[in-house]
This record gives C-alpha cells, structure tokens and sequence, in this order.
C-alpha cells in the first residue's frame, strides 16, 4: 500500500518539477526573473515563512508574543500588493 502513496507523491513531484520550469522559462523570456520586484517579493515571502516557522516553534514553549502578529499581517499585506505590481508589470 505504501509503494502507490510512493508512485503518487513521485508523479506529483515530477509534474511540479515541470510546471515550474515552464513558469521559469516564462519568466526569464518576460525578465521578470531580473526585477527588484520579484527578488522583493521572494525575499519577503521567505521571511514571512521563517517568522511562521519560528512561531509555531515558540507555540510548543508557550504563548507567541504579541508583537509577532502585527509583523505577520504587514508581512502579508506587503507581499500581496507587491504580486499585484508584478501582475500589473508583466501580465503574463
């Protein structure tokens, strides 16, 4: 039983693997690969995910200060508008 979870997570891994080459290939062909905007948005967006990270360790060991929370949701405001001006720069 657990080789078909096996195969399965394996051609979903090549499939993604895939599609994000074409996407990649897209985006160098556009230069969206090239703009601040985009390494702005993967910077932030790695970040975003190391605080959440760092949250859920700090959960195991008690309460999550408060300051934590507000940098999550400006986190997330900022990302989203900075896709918005990546979708309004390179409509792709």
């Amino acid at each position: 039983m657990e080789w078909i979870l096996i195969i399965g997570f394996g051609a979903f891994a090549c499939y993604r693997m895939r599609r994000a080459h074409e996407k990649a290939d897209e985006y160098a062909a556009t230069g969206m690969a090239r703009s601040p905007l985009y390494w702005s948005t993967a910077a932030l967006t790695m970040t975003l995910l190391g605080l959440s990270l760092y949250m859920a360790h700090l959960g195991h060991e008690g309460p999550i200060p408060w300051p934590y929370w507000p940098i999550v949701v400006v986190l997330f405001i900022v990302i989203l508008l900075l896709r918005r001006a990546l979708k309004w720069r390179y409509p792709i």
